[in-house]
């Protein structure tokens, strides 16, 4: 296995159990913006095809649990089903606030509340002066040549276009996109309607 490739270095691996079964996490660094990024692997690498979710953090409901959004259970959700699978990987991404930063995600947040739900994040992007979707994945192409799986073909977990889009323009093998999508609550109602009305794939 390589060590590095692009901007991507390798760090070492370790095994864990979940609630859905055992994971092998495959540590890796970026190394011009220094963000660690995971790689949780269920299944035989040489197989030939895998269960993917490219899936960003999200402190607030992933460790605080807070109900405003559906992070938590696409992350839940994706790990259930690539161990039902039996063969699967969870890109693990440190970026926040669709890579905007926590701060930035709080000062969304805020300045919803402050406007009672009228306005949606992407507005409240839009006002600070940010653009809807910072994230980058060019580690996951990187990470799929070091584990030697690059030509693979692969079964995306998303319900969003842009990230479709990205994952494409890497040169990966898409072979089909799964949904990810859960009844809403009362509190992250209006978020999903927003992420709908912006081209994400919500019934």
């Amino acid at each position: 296995m390589k060590k590095i490739y692009g901007t991507t270095i390798f760090i070492g691996s370790i095994n864990i159990e979940t609630l859905y079964g055992p994971f092998i996490v495959y540590v890796f660094q970026d190394i011009i913006d220094i963000k660690y990024v995971f790689a949780l692997v269920h299944g035989d690498l040489s197989n030939d095809e895998f269960y993917i979710r490219l899936h960003s953090s999200c402190l607030t409901s992933e460790t605080l649990r807070s109900m405003d959004c559906d992070c938590v259970q696409q992350l839940n959700e994706a790990l259930r089903t690539i161990v039902e699978k039996k063969s699967g990987i969870l890109f693990y991404l440190l970026q926040s606030g669709r890579g905007a930063s926590y701060i930035s995600k709080s000062r969304g947040c805020q300045m919803v509340q402050h406007h009672h739900d009228c306005i949606t994040t992407f507005d409240a992007y839009e006002k600070m002066g940010l653009q809807h979707d910072y994230r980058d994945y060019r580690n996951v192409k990187d990470i799929c040549v070091i584990l030697d799986i690059v030509d693979k073909e692969f079964n995306l977990m998303t319900n969003n276009p842009d990230k479709i889009s990205k994952f494409t323009k890497l040169g990966l093998n898409l072979k089909e996109i799964i949904s990810v999508e859960f009844p809403p609550n009362p509190f992250n109602r209006k978020y999903l309607e927003s992420k709908m009305k912006s081209g994400h794939k919500l019934t």
